[in-house]
């Protein structure tokens, strides 16, 4: 019977080919679009994970609490015995690298090396110099050079180009770091500007410097003293896949915690922190979700508005036909859910067909994407200028799901109203054809 249904169905153009070109069109939309939004949200929090909270933050309570005042005074000890705690409770996809978050006056000389002008900067130490460093790529660092190069010898620095253009500082100008050391005392350490970075982020080229973590360590005396450690996932990861690694991690930690390394402090307490702990994306991404649903919901409600309006156009051209299988003793439930499966049928396939195409659409951004940087540029917020769709399980379930209810539904409501006729009515329209 549903054999003979789908044959019916591919035969007659005026039952198929519209609301499979509706189903399809709206699926390859949805999926489209979800993808498109996946990508941007997902993208600016792999920015914002890269740049500087992690996807995962391991990081000392004390100095968390007081982070604004980047006290190096509560940093966590026991740098080697904290790596490989971490590579040993956490999955082998997570790469964790650590990094010092520090706060300093920049004092810059003039030609008789009197201080010409001083600023205060945010600055930021990671595994510039080492071999074969990740974070290198990960900051896209050699991209965001407008000029100078990278760090290869001691006490070399990266300093954004809105920073330097305000100060009036050239490349290979020399500068003092003037802060405060791991144990309160007074710190003041020559560096030389080897490069300017460029990371399209107004608070980060106007305030941010970037130098070797070993650098950091010698000019603070925080010997085997690290502030974060960051863990980072791979691309295709999910918000909720992190926070089942760091809920996963919390036990471990319990008991490191309990029986800690010799070089700790007796107040330090390492916390650990997912991406959606940091910086209010939680609630953003709380409000991207909603938003989302509503946009899937409202293709939805559009959808079976067109289909059921479809829907009563072919059955007006089928009266005849309901009424000779009614007269053969059909009953009307019957007659209706075989029309809900040549909906579901249409749907299956249109959904299919949406999926392909959407699909395709979606790699394609993926892989090419689109350039956004003009946009963006005075936004501020952490997002690539080149924006990439995500391509997703989830895309698709959010497509292919609500093509196949709106097929079924739409024929389904456009059904009901064989109710409002009698049997006689519509076999007199099938004489009349």
């Amino acid at each position: 019977m549903i054999a003979f249904l789908i044959r019916g169905i591919l035969r007659d153009k005026s039952r198929f080919l519209f609301p499979f070109t509706v189903v399809s069109i709206g699926v390859a939309l949805v999926v489209s679009l979800v993808g498109f939004m996946e990508g941007v949200f997902m993208g600016m929090i792999d920015m914002t994970a890269n740049l500087d909270a992690g996807h995962l933050r391991l990081v000392n309570k004390p100095f968390y609490d007081e982070e604004h005042l980047r006290p190096l005074d509560r940093s966590l000890a026991g740098q080697k015995e904290t790596r490989d705690w971490l590579k040993k409770n956490s999955p082998d996809e997570v790469e964790w690298s650590p990094r010092i978050r520090w706060g300093a006056i920049l004092d810059v000389p003039d030609a008789n090396g009197e201080t010409l002008s001083q600023t205060p900067v945010v600055g930021m130490a990671l595994e510039l110099r080492a071999k074969n460093s990740k974070e290198l790529k990960r900051m896209k660092i050699a991209e965001s050079l407008v000029g100078g190069r990278l760090p290869e010898s001691p006490n070399e620095m990266l300093m954004g180009n809105q920073l330097a253009e305000t100060l009036g500082i050239g490349l290979g100008q020399s500068v003092t770091v003037l802060g405060q050391s791991f144990d309160g005392g007074m710190v003041a350490d020559n560096y030389q500007v080897i490069g300017l970075v460029k990371f399209g982020v107004s608070a980060m080229d106007k305030k941010m410097v970037l130098i070797d973590i070993a650098d950091a360590q010698n000019s603070f005396y925080m010997e085997d003293m690290i502030t974060d450690w960051l863990g980072f996932f791979p691309p295709d990861y999910s918000l909720d896949e992190y926070e089942k690694v760091k809920v996963a991690l919390q036990e471990p930690l319990k008991e490191w915690i309990a029986s800690p390394p010799k070089s700790w402090a007796k107040d330090d307490e390492p916390i650990l922190l997912s991406v959606r702990d940091q910086q209010n994306i939680g609630a953003i991404a709380d409000k991207f979700y909603i938003i989302q649903g509503f946009v899937v919901g409202i293709f939805t409600f559009l959808m079976i508005l067109v289909l059921w309006n479809a829907g009563i156009l072919s059955g007006i051209h089928r009266y005849g036909e309901m009424g000779l299988r009614l007269a053969f003793g059909e009953s009307h439930w019957k007659l209706i859910l075989t029309l809900g499966i040549e909906g579901l049928v249409v749907g299956i396939l249109g959904a299919l067909a949406g999926s392909i195409f959407g699909g395709a659409f979606t790699y394609f951004l993926q892989e090419v994407g689109v350039n956004m940087g003009d946009s963006f540029a005075q936004t501020g917020m952490m997002i690539n200028d080149v924006v990439r769709a995500r391509l997703t399980i989830g895309g698709f379930v959010q497509g292919i799901l609500p093509g196949i209810f709106a097929s079924v539904a739409g024929t389904l409501v456009a059904s009901l109203a064989i109710f409002k006729r009698s049997e006689a009515n519509l076999f007199r329209e099938l004489e009349a054809g």
